[in-house]
């Protein structure tokens, strides 16, 4: 499958669809999630990860039996022979980047991982690994807020809930030079708004619906 990579997609002004965990009704953060977001023909997957049981896994939560979760290993050997997709690692604890990078190096894709999550404080970090970081904001922040913090380490885009993001809200991004990423946008309606406002990124369950959406749209 021919892919353009997320920087290719961005360049000709388009919106990226990212697959959320769980995508295509698939168990969130599993194999089938990996196999369905590669089929989707989508630039960039998204995943969970955390620490458990001495390995970094796909969990979103702390699992009970750390060995019934999909080693990031695992994710990885399915990831690397997909020429331009990128990963998405929503890190769920303090402290991964440089284990995360350490195994996207042996399968050689340190240059597609863009971190979000707990990891806000992290993009010097992120880029020295030779990776980037989006960062995250939650409904009850204020967008200007994460303005200045993108305007002091340079992170290109704030990846927030879609409900925070407003016309409004998406001029003064633009302005300041910066994108919105939004999650999780899984209806039709808000899959179409924030096509038509030309948001950077969308994170979304319904990868296939979303890539048809923006072929009407967008032109792609």
């Amino acid at each position: 499958m021919e892919r353009y990579s997320p920087a290719e997609i961005m360049a000709m002004g388009k919106t990226v669809i990212t697959a959320h965990s769980g995508c295509e009704k698939t168990p969130p953060n599993s194999r089938e999630h990996v196999l369905a977001a590669i089929a989707s023909g989508s630039e960039m997957i998204e995943v969970d990860v955390r620490m458990a049981g001495g390995e970094l896994r796909l969990a979103h939560d702390v699992p009970e039996d750390p060995s019934s979760c999909v080693t990031l290993r695992e994710c990885f050997a399915l990831i690397a022979p997909e020429e331009n997709l990128h990963m998405n690692i929503d890190v769920k604890t303090d402290g991964l980047l440089e284990a995360v990078m350490s195994l996207a190096k042996e399968f050689s894709l340190t240059h597609r991982i863009i971190f979000t999550g707990a990891c806000n404080d992290d993009r010097a970090l992120a880029l020295s690994l030779g990776g980037d970081m989006w960062r995250s904001m939650w409904p009850g922040q204020e967008i200007a807020d994460g303005i200045a913090a993108n305007q002091k380490d340079g992170s290109p885009f704030l990846n927030v809930a879609y409900c925070m993001i407003t016309e409004e809200n998406n001029k003064k991004l633009r302005e300041s030079g910066f994108g919105f990423s939004a999650w999780t946008v899984d209806k039709e309606y808000f899959l179409r708004l924030f096509l038509r406002m030309g948001i950077s990124n969308i994170t979304t369950r319904n990868p296939v619906l979303a890539m048809k959406l923006r072929k009407e749209i967008q032109g792609i």
